[in-house]
């Protein structure tokens, strides 16, 4: 039995009336009881408790000691609630890394969001159409668009672009409409080498 529960069990003993009544709330046994009574008595110094065959009384020095034995287990198990809360509640600082443009659009709404509920967390986006390394860099969280590398990280699939083909009525005017892809050939296009790469003039 350690320190703390020799102080609950001498308060559970002046709070029951009787050493019986402590082991009951304590799921200790008689001999489990004056046993661990007798350590605290002795590790004090002096006699805590006054026993008669019909009543448990603190002494003086008992009585201190168990106010004393309240307060510290009050603030023990204060602590030990708030350090539950704190490990349930995220803080600290996160950094997030996505593609420029896809990130603007939809991650830092994400982000923003993300900061209003959790208040005690700060947050880094990083918005780049170059693959960035997350180790090296530091990043916890990041969305890639493509396919990707082998590695030993964590990846899940939250959504699916499409790519299209699109041109203004005026270029289509004058040029004239493709019908197959093949007949882009033959078009002034503006695309992307990659879908982290950066846009490219082709004709």
């Amino acid at each position: 039995m350690d320190r703390l529960d020799e102080l609950r069990l001498l308060t559970a003993i002046l709070d029951t009336g009787s050493m019986a009544g402590a082991g009951r709330r304590l799921r200790l046994s008689a001999s489990a009881v004056t046993r661990t009574l007798a350590a605290l008595e002795e590790r004090a110094g002096v006699r805590l408790l006054e026993r008669t065959t019909r009543r448990v009384s603190p002494t003086g020095a008992g009585q201190r000691l168990a106010e004393q034995a309240r307060r510290l287990l009050a603030e023990y198990e204060d602590a030990l609630a708030e350090a539950a809360g704190e490990a349930a509640a995220p803080r600290g600082r996160l950094r997030v890394a996505a593609p420029l443009v896809f990130g603007r659009r939809h991650v830092a709404p994400i982000v923003t969001e993300f900061l209003t509920a959790q208040p005690a967390v700060t947050a880094e986006l990083l918005l780049s159409d170059q693959s960035v390394d997350l180790i090296e860099d530091g990043i916890e969280v990041a969305v890639r668009i493509g396919t990707l590398a082998e590695s030993s990280l964590v990846a899940r699939r939250v959504g699916q672009l499409r790519r299209v083909v699109v041109a203004s009525p005026d270029y289509l005017a004058r040029h004239g409409t493709p019908v197959t892809p093949a007949d882009l050939a033959a078009h002034e296009t503006i695309l992307f080498a990659g879908v982290t790469g950066v846009p490219c003039l082709a004709r």
